[in-house]
């Protein structure tokens, strides 16, 4: 649980947040940066500030710096390791439950807003498995079926714009077996001949449900794929099934 406190902690530092603005005040504080790693340690601070005023509202400011000093200054701590274990997991105990629920039902809250809205688009066709997708281009030939693997290229974001995953970015392509991904994308896989190109939205219970996945439980993902090789089934016999 102490792991799964720091995950969610350090997530929240240095995830950036599209949507807020520092505004600097008009009266600036007379501050000298002089080195590059002194413009990343105040980022770094404006980061923690930021997320912890939005995220952690019952935390005491003073006892926070406390810890901070007495850690870094080599002072004698208030707790333990063993206490201070115990304090964060309680803490993991009441809070990550209800963090994880309340991102919950606002991923379901919004994704459905965006998904009914974006079934009103030009070009956009819900699938009977839930899915939603557009066609960019066509291919042509047979589609994969489940026990085939595939090899694409693929960038995958959220519904906010925010960019997770994307096959062009590490410079080659991924080769899976098309059961083996989530069942919205493996259901998008299945519509797509060599040579197509699509926009795949997967609602969350098609994605990762209320497991960790990107955006965090039942978040709507979205996929533009590309289709370049098929690789049919084989028996242990290599021959095509």
């Amino acid at each position: 649980m102490e792991k799964l406190f720091t995950i969610l902690f350090v997530g929240l530092i240095f995830t950036s947040c599209a949507k807020d603005d520092i505004k600097s005040t008009e009266t600036k504080t007379n501050l000298k940066i002089e080195k590059h790693i002194d413009s990343v340690s105040y980022a770094i601070g404006l980061d923690v500030a930021m997320r912890i005023k939005q995220q952690f509202r019952d935390i005491d400011y003073d006892m926070l710096s406390r810890g901070i000093e007495d850690y870094n200054a080599g002072n004698d701590l208030f707790l333990t390791d063993k206490e201070r274990v115990a304090v964060i997991k309680k803490y993991n105990d009441i809070t990550v439950p209800k963090y994880r629920l309340d991102l919950e039902k606002l991923n379901t809250i919004e994704g459905g807003k965006f998904l009914d809205a974006n079934s009103k688009e030009d070009g956009v066709i819900e699938h009977r498995s839930g899915i939603q997708y557009k066609v960019i281009n066509e291919g042509s030939g047979p589609k994969p079926k489940p026990k085939d693997s595939v090899e694409i290229h693929y960038v995958g974001k959220l519904i906010d714009g925010t960019k997770f995953d994307s096959s062009y970015d590490r410079g080659q392509p991924t080769v899976f077996t098309v059961d083996r991904v989530v069942p919205g994308f493996s259901q998008g896989l299945q519509l797509m001949s060599i040579g197509a190109k699509y926009e795949l939205f997967i609602p969350g219970h098609l994605g990762y449900g209320q497991g960790d996945g990107p955006g965090g439980p039942m978040a709507v993902m979205i996929f533009q794929v590309e289709m370049l090789n098929i690789i049919e089934e084989t028996d242990q016999n290599g021959i095509e099934n």
